[in-house]
């Protein structure tokens, strides 16, 4: 890797890179650890980290959908799971969205923002729907909640209209 980045090789780099994700692919194996997610996020990650350390080589017209494969490949690996209801899919898909859009507030990426984003507003609403399955009475806790929340923010918005409207 260190050559490849010194010298502009930057198939010494992909090398580096694969080589890597075989290496945790192995200990995942050695492991017995069979969930999607620790065999997808070590390459989402990758193919994010490729796409910004070889902006130069790689043509600006792949970025973007480099860049989604990348988060894609993040963001769904706990969704199969999520499926049959797992709060530990639904917590790490959570954790993998926040994960995303830091990521991508950092690089100044819109598109992995609105991703990341995109996937935290349907894990919460996964979350709500499967405990208000669990839990008949929590849809309505959720909904008032919200309400609320709604309520509020418009209420503190109309008394500060001035000061946002002059920060705006």
């Amino acid at each position: 890797f260190v050559y490849g980045m010194h010298y502009q090789q930057r198939r010494f780099v992909v090398a580096a890179a694969v080589i890597v994700n075989l290496g945790i692919f192995a200990l995942w194996s050695s492991l017995s650890l069979r969930d999607p997610q620790f065999y997808l996020v070590p390459v989402g990650l990758t193919v994010i980290a490729l796409v910004e350390l070889l902006r130069r080589d790689i043509p600006a017209s792949a970025h973007d959908p480099l860049r989604y494969a990348g988060a894609l490949a993040i963001l769904v690996s706990p969704c199969f799971d999520i499926l049959g209801g797992s709060w530990l899919h639904m917590m790490s898909l959570m954790v993998l969205s926040v994960l995303v859009i830091l990521i991508a507030i950092g690089l100044r990426l819109r598109a992995l923002i609105l991703t990341g984003t995109a996937f935290l507003l349907i894990d919460l609403v996964a979350m709500v729907i499967r405990s208000s399955v669990d839990n008949p009475g929590m849809l309505w806790v959720t909904g008032l909640l919200v309400g609320a929340a709604v309520i509020g923010l418009a209420a503190v918005c109309e008394r500060n209209r001035e000061q946002l409207l002059s920060r705006i």
